[in-house]
Order: C-alpha cells, then sequence, then structure tokens
C-alpha cells in the first residue's frame, strides 16, 4: 500500500505519474473520492505516464478513449452508472482488453471490478488546507 499527501493539484498530477509507471496492459484504476477530490487530475498523470495528453474529466460522455503509441487509456465516469448498466453498456469488455482502464466513481461498480484492480482513495483534510489531500494507493505492485 502506498500513501501519499498532496499538498496542491501538482502532487496530485505526480502521483499519477508514479501510478503510471507502474501500470501495465490491461490495469484497470477505480478512483474512489468526493466531487472534487482529484480524480480527473490524477488520470491525467496517469496518462501522462504513457505520453498522452489532453485528458479531460468523462463527466457527460461516460468514456473518453486516449490513443498511445503503446497502450491504449480508457477513461470512465461511473457517477450515472449502476454494475447492472455497465453490463449492459458493454463497458464490462474494456476490463478485459489490453488498455489501461481509469474508472471515476468506481463505488458504483466495485461489485464487478477484477481482481488485480489498482484502488485509489483520496480523502480531505481541511485542517491542512483547502488543497491537500491524502491519497492512498492499493493493489498489486503497492
Amino acid at each position: 500500500m502506498l500513501k501519499v499527501a498532496s499538498y496542491c493539484e501538482d502532487d496530485t498530477f505526480n502521483t499519477g505519474v508514479e501510478i503510471g509507471k507502474r501500470l501495465k496492459k490491461g490495469g484497470v484504476v477505480a478512483l474512489y473520492g468526493e466531487l472534487g477530490s482529484g480524480k480527473t487530475t490524477l488520470a491525467k498523470g496517469i496518462a501522462s505516464a504513457f505520453g498522452i495528453k489532453g485528458v479531460v474529466s468523462p463527466t457527460f460522455t461516460l468514456l473518453n478513449e486516449y490513443y498511445g503509441e503503446d497502450i491504449n487509456i480508457y477513461h470512465f465516469d461511473a457517477y450515472r452508472i449502476d454494475e447492472d448498466g455497465w453490463i449492459d453498456s458493454g463497458f464490462d469488455e474494456y476490463l478485459y482488453s489490453d488498455g489501461i482502464c481509469i474508472i471515476e466513481w468506481a463505488d458504483n461498480i466495485k461489485n464487478i471490478l477484477p481482481e488485480n484492480t489498482v484502488s485509489v482513495t483520496f480523502s480531505r483534510n481541511v485542517g491542512y488546507g483547502d488543497d491537500y489531500r491524502d491519497i492512498t494507493v492499493g493493489g498489486e505492485g503497492f
């Protein structure tokens, strides 16, 4: 398990880069945290580790696909979808692809995630300021 103190957006992004460096093809990253906690910023860092830029929140599209030279990134927002909806939409097929899946609001589909899923939990501690986050990473390789 990896625990990181993030004091700013750059810290969160750089944590994502470090996570990305440890991921392998077929990796799944489940992001847990409240609105504005840094999930998309961390996803940008993960994608950056694979040379992918221009990552934006998939809030309104549910899925953004990014194509890298060596690997593809599938960036999901599961906020408005449950496990049945996820499976009915065919999104579950991405979980077993050769790309990297990054899933924001993963708590809505946690029971169908693969065993090798890396979980990232964001916790705010306002005692350290509005930008402070505790980031806990668990799973294969952490």
